[in-house]
């Protein structure tokens, strides 16, 4: 519902400013309510808790929202005045160059210019499995194939185990620290080591896209020194822009200066709105930590009713959690689904798993009730 009175509020706000350039609001108003919510074929109705996407549920930040509605009137305009400010800030952040910097629609288009720039000569990705797999289909059709290592529940394993050995086939190694979507977190220090020495032999992919929630340290410091290297990063998550798809790159400048070649002009598929939303999302820390808080608190809450139900879970450093239910009779997600929740049904370890993103304090209040019934 939070997320609904927000976009209503949106609404409101761009109807003044269209009445500013003599536009009718309340027929654009009206219209777009329509699009919005009507048409339930591409959107949840208001009242649905979306607990399936990793999405964060508090943002975007007040900064970024002012952000959006001080600047959509500019989306005539190639964002290109706007991208070297972005990089300025996201280097500084980080400390890095900005010849270290591609920006990209999320992460996910960085993994695929990745993919599309190994793939000249086919070979091997090494992940785990479970890992992130979004982008798998794309690597396919790019005529790369997989290797799978399993990935123990703990997520501890020694890293040279984990993912070599490294051959003369293998064209990248695909690391997600924290992991999606087990939740758990390989040790930085023993990536650091691994990867440069995997980059001997070939490209290391790191996705740190649920890093804040983790609070690891990035491993940019490595990546800019390594053409083999490359670290990828995102707005998706804690700062709450995953609709507004923006994400990028850090690496040599050589590998940043490749990875833009696949794209139609370096740092091309971000709209300007997006790029002055994310800004201001990196200036506003405080409202990061904010998230960070409340979803350590939201986590305790499915913890606790975890623990009550006597359903195994996997404790995560992430924005959501892995749990088991095996135990739960009938079909768990239409269960949650009948009750206005959606959540994300998942095979892994040889049984039934459900990976649930954390909403609000009060989304999953109403979300461990649910569980609690349908577990009776």
């Amino acid at each position: 519902m939070e997320n609904y009175i927000h976009r209503r509020s949106w609404l409101k706000q761009s109807s003044l400013a269209l009445a500013g350039l003599g536009l009718t609001p309340t027929l654009f108003a009206k219209d777009l309510d329509k699009t919005f919510y009507d048409d339930k074929k591409f959107f949840s109705p208001g009242n649905t808790i979306l607990l399936n996407s990793n999405e964060n549920a508090y943002g975007p930040s007040p900064a970024a929202r002012k952000a959006i509605l001080d600047n959509y009137l500019i989306s005539n305009r190639y964002p290109d005045d706007y991208i070297p400010v972005l990089k300025k800030k996201i280097a500084l952040h980080w400390n890095v160059g900005e010849e270290n910097i591609l920006l990209g629609a999320g992460s996910s288009e960085i993994i695929g210019l990745a993919c599309l720039h190994v793939s000249k000569i086919k070979g091997d990705v090494i992940t785990t499995e479970p890992s992130y797999k979004v982008w798998n289909n794309q690597a396919s059709a790019f005529g790369l194939n997989f290797k799978r290592n399993p990935l123990p529940r703990n997520g501890k394993l020694d890293m040279e185990k984990l993912y070599g050995p490294v051959s003369a086939d293998t064209r990248m190694i695909y690391i997600c620290n924290p992991n999606n979507p087990t939740g758990t977190v390989l040790d930085v220090n023993d990536v650091e080591k691994f990867a440069i020495n995997a980059a001997k032999q070939t490209i290391v992919f790191i996705d740190e896209a649920y890093a804040e929630y983790a609070q690891l340290k990035t491993l940019a410091p490595i990546a800019i020194n390594n053409p083999n290297i490359i670290v990828a990063k995102t707005f998706s998550k804690v700062y709450g822009l995953a609709g507004a798809r923006i994400g990028y790159a850090i690496a040599h400048p050589q590998t940043i200066k490749a990875l833009s070649n696949y794209q139609p002009w370096p740092d091309s598929n971000v709209s300007a709105v997006s790029v002055t939303a994310a800004i201001a999302s990196l200036a506003d820390q405080s409202f990061v930590q904010d998230c960070i808080d409340k979803t350590n608190k939201a986590k305790q809450l499915c913890y606790d009713t975890f623990l009550q139900l006597k359903l195994d879970y996997i404790p995560s450093s992430t924005n959501f959690i892995l749990f088991n239910i095996d135990k739960i009779a009938g079909n768990f997600t239409q269960g949650m689904k009948s009750k206005n929740i959606q959540v994300q049904y998942r095979e892994h370890y040889g049984g039934k798993w459900c990976r649930v993103t954390m909403g609000t304090i009060e989304e999953m209040q109403e979300f461990t009730n649910t569980l609690k019934e349908i577990a009776a």
